[in-house]
């Protein structure tokens, strides 16, 4: 008989082992009263079950045969996930306490609420002073990423001062959740047909953010639960990190706002 979870907890390795490690042990040593399994999906070139499966021989180990990226990898977490609500998390993070089960309760609480994000924290548990960003559109895109950023620092997706500022004791609705951790109901996830597989890396929460959006639910990010995140420590493994950028840049905008106002977007 299958056993039933309220969180499938998904995350995805790439040459990442010992963060991986120390992320479930922050999982397993929380003060959670749901039930919940653990999924790591390995994207990495070799099998590295037994790291994972000795140590903590309730981890459901999936083995992808390439590197899916970050969407595809959590998809293919997705497709062997038992639990009501999916809780995607980056390898490089550390749960605090009952973080989980404060986004499983919060997520439960009301019909319209799409996606619920904890508050992102430094290894001091200081917050990050930019926890999510605004919608990407071809406009603010002009001024994030060209020169226009050093004249117009106010109007970019990263320096919206409402973000920057607000209270972070506070409930807050947002436009696109981070990719670090997110939760979202299976059924959700699966009617928005999960990530777009063909974001290798980057910009795929946005466009999970943007889909759900679109259904009239909400984003939030709830800082009654907090994770520990490491910037970065999978992608440094990458030597083409800005090439997969501004692919990924390039497939958001065409997606949502056309090939040409990708094109006039990225020249």
């Amino acid at each position: 008989m299958n056993k039933s979870f309220e969180v499938s907890i998904i995350i995805v390795n790439y040459n990442v082992e010992r963060k991986v490690l120390n992320c479930i042990k922050s999982l397993v040593n929380s003060k959670h009263k749901i039930n919940f399994e653990i999924i790591v999906v390995d994207n990495s070139e070799i099998n590295n079950a037994e790291k994972f499966t000795i140590r903590f021989p309730n981890v459901k180990y999936v083995k992808a045969i390439k590197n899916l990226g970050f969407g595809g990898g959590n998809n293919l977490g997705a497709k062997h996930a038992k639990g009501e609500y999916l809780f995607f998390l980056n390898p490089d993070t550390l749960v605090k306490d009952d973080a989980v089960e404060k986004l499983y309760e919060f997520i439960k609480s009301k019909k319209n609420i799409g996606i619920v994000s904890p508050l992102l924290v430094d290894i001091n548990l200081q917050p990050f002073s930019t926890q999510s960003r605004k919608e990407l559109t071809p406009l603010n895109a002009i001024y994030s990423f060209s020169f226009l950023r050093k004249f117009f620092p106010k109007k970019n997706i990263y320096n919206d001062p409402f973000l920057k500022k607000w209270d972070k004791r506070q409930l807050i609705e947002v436009e696109t959740i981070p990719g670090a951790a997110l939760m979202i109901s299976k059924k959700l996830f699966e009617n928005v047909n999960g990530f777009d597989e063909r974001f290798f890396l980057y910009f795929e929460e946005n466009d999970l953010s943007k889909r759900v959006k679109n259904l009239g639910l909400k984003l939030y990010i709830n800082p009654n639960a907090k994770v520990i995140h490491e910037v970065g420590q999978s992608t440094k493994k990458l030597k083409n990190i800005e090439d997969i950028f501004k692919k990924s840049r390039f497939l958001y905008l065409k997606k949502h706002y056309g090939l040409l106002n990708a094109l006039f977007t990225e020249s």
